[in-house]
C-alpha cells in the first residue's frame, strides 16, 4: 500500500475521523489497538489506514498475540 503526505493526520484529526475523544484514541494507542506513526515526540496516522484498520474489525489482543508467540517458540524449541 503506497501513502502519500497528504494522508497523514495529528491526533485531533484522527480523533474526529474515528469519533473518539482524543483520551480514547490516545488509550488504544497505549494499547497498540491503533494504527499510529510516532516520529520523535509527534504522533502521525495515515488516513488509509485508519480506514483499512475500520474495515478489517476485530484486531487481536495482546494476550492473543502473546499466545501465539509462545506457540511459534514452543515449535522452534520442539525442532531442536
Amino acid at each position: 500500500m503506497e501513502v502519500s503526505e497528504n494522508d497523514f493526520m495529528n491526533a485531533k484529526n484522527a480523533s474526529e475521523l474515528l469519533n473518539f475523544s482524543l483520551a480514547t484514541l490516545y488509550t488504544k494507542i497505549c494499547k497498540r489497538e491503533v494504527p499510529f506513526y510516532k516520529q520523535g515526540n509527534r504522533l502521525y496516522f495515515s488516513r488509509q489506514e485508519l480506514f483499512d484498520w475500520i474495515k478489517e474489525g476485530r484486531k487481536k489482543t495482546l494476550n492473543d498475540i502473546n499466545a501465539d508467540a509462545t506457540k511459534i517458540v514452543s515449535a522452534m524449541n520442539k525442532k531442536k
